[in-house]
């Protein structure tokens, strides 16, 4: 009985103390203290100090930059004076060849927008006759015109006379020394006295038929017209065909800058001009106009 006591005694006391370790251990365990916000604090101090240290560079940086002399950017030397000068030319040419554009390109706009004459066809080098060059076809032009047969010949024949006359005094005068002197001229001018004129033997509408026959220009076009002129204040546009300034019919540019330097200066005289095919009676003062001409072939009217 005793063994058995002996026995039972310690294997009660095993399983007394198995018991109570698994209760031990089945138990929920007590939580912990935390420990990371002990952790923090003990690095906190460390941060700190880093901050403060960072600060410091800063701020002594900071100082330095401040007592540093500013840095000086290198000056650009001032150009010579005869650079400016010929920039300023330069600008000045610029400025001119913009303002001669402008004026050329006004000039092309009012060229496109004239009227073309009824008859500028004949105006074509294709269909230009070839000019009378021989005394036959001279005299042929003539017979052309409305000349008779007889006075056109004679006519010819004079106007050779004349021009073999002149031909003759410049040979003797280049022979004998005395070309261009006063009494070349004087010769000349005795020479010229007799020079025969078409256009007062047969009268201006033949005269203007003889010019068509033999392929000349017998007419005088505005070609442009001048801001602010006699001409643009009364009315005359570009591609008009002047035929008669007061009594005086035009068939060349020297014919209009004679009439208007005859007579009084500014007196009112009319002057006739032929518009898309339509006469038109214009007034003009005496004097310069203020147009640009030019000559065209056109055929006479009736």
């Amino acid at each position: 009985m005793f063994k058995i006591a002996t026995l039972i005694t310690p294997t009660l006391t095993f399983f007394a103390g198995l018991t109570a370790g698994a209760l031990v251990f089945s138990a929920p365990g007590e939580q912990q203290p935390e420990t990371a916000p002990l952790a923090d604090q003990g690095q906190a101090p460390a941060a700190t100090a880093l901050t403060v240290e960072s600060g410091e560079e800063e701020s002594t940086e900071a100082a330095k930059a401040a007592t540093a002399e500013p840095e000086v950017e290198p000056s650009v030397a001032a150009p010579p004076p005869e650079f400016i000068e010929r920039i300023d030319r330069i600008s000045d040419a610029w400025g001119r060849m913009q303002s001669e554009l402008a004026d050329l390109r006004q000039r092309v706009a009012m060229l496109e927008r004239r009227p073309v004459p009824a008859a500028a066809a004949e105006r074509d080098e294709d269909d230009r006759p070839r000019r009378a060059r021989t005394p036959e076809q001279q005299r042929d032009a003539l017979v052309q015109a409305g000349v008779a047969i007889d006075v056109a010949e004679d006519l010819v024949l004079r106007r050779s006379e004349v021009s073999l006359r002149r031909l003759e005094l410049r040979d003797r005068a280049i022979r004998e020394g005395w070309i261009n002197s006063d009494r070349y001229r004087e010769e000349l001018q005795r020479i010229n006295a007799d020079r025969v004129s078409v256009r007062d033997e047969v009268g201006p509408e033949i005269y203007d038929r003889f010019l068509y026959e033999t392929g000349s220009d017998n007419r005088v076009l505005v070609d442009a017209v001048i801001p602010g002129s006699a001409g643009d204040q009364n009315g005359l546009m570009p591609g008009d065909v002047v035929e008669r300034y007061a009594e005086a019919a035009i068939f060349d540019p020297r014919d209009l800058r004679n009439a208007t330097s005859d007579g009084i200066s500014g007196e009112l005289v009319p002057v006739q001009v032929r518009r898309e095919g339509e006469l038109q009676e214009i007034w003009l003062p005496r004097g310069p106009i203020g147009i640009q001409l030019e000559t065209a072939r056109i055929e006479p009217q009736g």
